[in-house]
């Protein structure tokens, strides 16, 4: 077995053993995965049009609408005339989305939190280089590969 490989089995291993507990503590914000990426893009800022959520989530135009709509209803994300072209609209994170995304983080980084108390103090050391190194090719991904809005 390869480090990636080895890597893969590792995470999904992690995802196996805390998801279940974190989706009990989370069942009142069931959310599906492109929603969730869809509020993690809106929270970012801005207000993309669909076109350009669309483009920055890999999704049609059409299908990024619907997901639109769908989180419109919700009370999630809400759409706004754009104040150059009337005929523009933008979407944008509501505060009830923003709420949500807050407590789908509270709850992962709990589960996160709950693996950080198994540490010893080396670990710890270790940890926390290692997720550093994770958040700047994070970050480098996310400069290279999304559009600009």
């Amino acid at each position: 077995m390869n480090d990636r490989e080895y890597l893969l089995e590792l995470l999904a291993s992690m995802q196996r053993d805390l998801m279940p507990s974190l989706m009990r503590m989370h069942e009142s914000d069931d959310l599906r995965m492109l929603d969730s990426v869809m509020l993690q893009v809106l929270d970012r800022g801005g207000a993309p049009t669909v076109k350009e959520l669309a483009a920055l989530v890999g999704r049609s135009v059409s299908r990024t609408s619907r997901i639109v709509d769908g989180l419109v209803r919700r009370g999630l994300a809400e759409r706004q005339e754009d104040e150059a072209d009337r005929r523009v609209r933008r979407i944008r994170i509501s505060e009830e989305g923003v709420a949500v995304l807050r407590r789908i983080r509270e709850i992962r980084i709990d589960g996160q939190l709950a693996l950080w108390e198994q540490f010893t103090e080396e670990e710890r050391g270790v940890v926390l280089h290692s997720m550093e190194i994770y958040a700047k090719a994070a970050r480098r991904i996310r400069d290279e590969t999304d559009p600009p809005v």
